[in-house]
């Protein structure tokens, strides 16, 4: 979907919400509280000319059981009650929508589902699999660990499926582009979860120290396509200072930008690079490195050997979440920049400081659009083998799609996200044009079993310095890996 389509739609759905709700007031400390009169129903309330229907049919599943796999971690994506606050009310009206609407039950079963976590959640699924038990109906999960199990044979292609219809804003091309193998689709990916957006990768920019250094604020930049590689690290450079002299850097000091390996990822994908292309036969073939990733690898490699820079993966190494500590000495105004998802926006509401937020830069100006990728935390669907109806649970993702199109994502968008975070009208325009500007990539899509995608942010942050002849000494393996991705396709 277009930047401006996007923006369009969520502006008229913005206006929508706040005529259906009553009051929104301003706290004591200048963010936004919702009173309990708004609180009603948003999802019931708005109509607007931008709402997508979907062309599910009138069903009676009689009741049935609809049992269905969510983490632990994300749980408010799916399971929630109504409690007054927006975002989970207006889950908790999705789901009892969808179950009046088809006469079925929809039962959550919920267990730990983090990275950590990762090969007891796939035994979950592996284990129902592999005893045709009917536990689940329908699996979700992070992408990274849902996609390695297609990869498996744990799940129904659903390419075909009588419900869903991929045509439709809410399921995201992008997505299903870079899984899809064979003309096979496993995995799922769209509007049903909120983490399609809230894990989009942004960088935050810390206005105070702009406005100290003499640094023009880049939504400028951003609005007139000359948000750029070079001028990202033009402003790094600027703002990087040794502040207390004894000429160490370290948590005393002003740092450009500050990222770890899931932050300096993001700019590989912005430039609009890729390790593979899709070949005559549909297939990928390994089309790297070319002029302009030599550039960019080589241009990151100096930067990440600089002070400008600060590898959070070292700077807090003792700290199991680093975003948290970046958003921390963020906050504590010890960066110009930092590189993380959307949703730790939340983390910066009680920030003295103001700031702001822009998508990754593109390579140069030439390049047509931005292109923001998405963490693979996001979280995916899929239909398991041991399910006893893969249609009806394809029912039930297009309409948990169709409404978190409608419903779920403008409500955390425009209000929650909006209203509550944002400090200025420039973030809620950033914010547009994030939001339509995805991109994924199949290597990223498919990390663990080819292992390329973080291979950027690997090189650059080890201080590499012979792009061709470091990726060369790997060619081979990443080929063996591919083939064999697709041999697990075709059995």
């Amino acid at each position: 979907m277009s930047t401006k389509r996007i923006a369009l739609r969520t502006i008229s759905l913005f206006f929508a919400l706040l005529i259906s709700a009553t009051a929104i007031s301003c706290g004591s400390d200048g963010t936004s509280e919702v009173t309990t009169a708004e609180t009603t129903s948003a999802s019931t309330t708005v109509v607007d000319d931008s709402r997508v229907q979907d062309n599910l049919p009138d069903l009676d599943l009689e009741g049935r059981t609809i049992n269905i796999l969510i983490r632990d971690e994300m749980a408010y994506e799916f399971n929630t009650e109504q409690t007054g606050e927006l975002m989970d009310d207006v889950v908790y009206e999705r789901n009892q929508s969808v179950s009046e609407r088809f006469n079925v039950n929809i039962n959550y079963i919920s267990a730990p589902g983090s990275w950590a976590n990762k090969d007891t959640y796939q035994s979950l699924i592996n284990t129902a699999v592999m005893a045709n038990d009917n536990v689940y109906d329908i699996v979700t999960g992070q992408s990274n660990i849902i996609i390695p199990l297609a990869v498996q044979g744990m799940f129904y292609d659903c390419a075909d499926s009588q419900y869903i219809d991929y045509s439709k804003p809410y399921w995201k091309d992008g997505f299903f582009e870079n899984v899809k193998i064979n003309d096979r689709v496993y995995v799922l990916g769209g509007d049903f979860a909120i983490s399609m957006l809230s894990a989009s990768n942004v960088i935050f920019f810390n206005k105070d120290l702009m406005d100290e250094y003499q640094i023009e604020y880049p939504y400028d930049l951003v609005r007139n396509g000359t948000w750029t590689v070079d001028k990202f690290l033009e402003m790094a450079e600027i703002a990087t200072n040794d502040l207390n002299g004894d000429g160490i850097m370290d948590e005393n000091d002003l740092f450009g930008f500050c990222g770890y390996n899931n932050s300096v990822n993001p700019f590989f994908y912005g430039s609009e690079l890729s390790y593979m292309t899709e070949g005559e036969d549909g297939k990928r073939v390994i089309d790297f490195p070319n002029e302009k990733a030599i550039d960019l690898f080589d241009k990151f490699s100096a930067f990440c050997k600089s002070d400008n820079f600060c590898d959070a993966s070292k700077a807090y190494s003792s700290t199991p979440q680093l975003e948290l500590e970046m958003s921390r000495t963020f906050a504590n105004n010890n960066h110009l920049m930092i590189g993380m998802k959307l949703e730790f926006i939340t983390e910066l509401r009680d920030m003295n400081s103001d700031f702001g937020v822009v998508p990754y830069p593109k390579y140069d100006e030439a390049q047509e659009d931005y292109h923001v990728s998405i963490l693979r935390t996001f979280t995916v669907a899929s239909i398991p083998l041991s399910a006893s109806d893969y249609e009806t649970g394809c029912l039930i993702l297009e309409a948990f799609a169709s409404d978190g199109y409608n419903n779920i994502i403008p409500t955390y968008y425009e209000v929650a996200l909006k209203d509550k975070y944002s400090r200025d009208d420039g973030t809620i325009e950033m914010l547009d044009i994030i939001s339509g500007a995805t991109w994924f990539d199949f290597a990223d899509a498919f990390y663990t079993d080819l292992g390329i995608s973080d291979y950027f942010s690997g090189y650059v942050m080890a201080g590499q310095s012979n792009l061709v002849s470091a990726f060369e000494s790997q060619r081979k393996s990443l080929q063996t890996k591919l083939d064999k991705l697709y041999e697990s396709f075709e059995e």
